[in-house]
């Protein structure tokens, strides 16, 4: 496809590849959504920096948890190279291991990028619904 809308259409769809990499626990397929130099921002921790820091984090994620989610697309807009999607989603990560789930619900904003012909997740910006503890 080509055009605004196309564009938006594509966005859409690295949006839900990114939704069943997640749920599957699939670092690979996750990062092969991202661009070449990703920037990863989890709530709660520090900023990671490209691929090979990112791949540790979600393959030890995956190993201690069983993932579901729902997050739903809220907004998707481009110009040119540039877009972003943002979504909202409610997620229970179930330890493998025994335990309780833990449920959390937040929202996050993806930047992408049109790279090498394909929309590519440049930054990830990943926040909690819950209330921060006080300082």
């Amino acid at each position: 496809m080509s055009g605004q809308n196309g564009d938006i259409d594509e966005i859409k769809q690295l949006a839900e590849d990114w939704r069943s990499g997640w749920i599957a626990g699939d670092a690979d397929a996750l990062l092969a959504l991202y661009a070449d130099e990703p920037v990863l921002m989890p709530w709660g921790q520090p900023t990671v920096f490209g691929k090979d820091a990112i791949r540790p984090l979600y393959q030890s994620m995956f190993k201690e948890y069983a993932i579901k989610s729902e997050p739903t697309v809220m907004d998707v807009e481009v110009s040119g190279d540039l877009g972003y999607f943002w979504c909202t989603y409610a997620q229970t990560a179930t330890p493998k291991a025994g335990g309780a789930p833990r449920e959390e619900e937040g929202k996050a904003v993806f930047i992408v990028r049109r790279e090498h012909g394909a929309w590519k997740i440049a930054r990830l910006i990943d926040n909690s619904d819950r209330a921060s503890p006080s300082i």
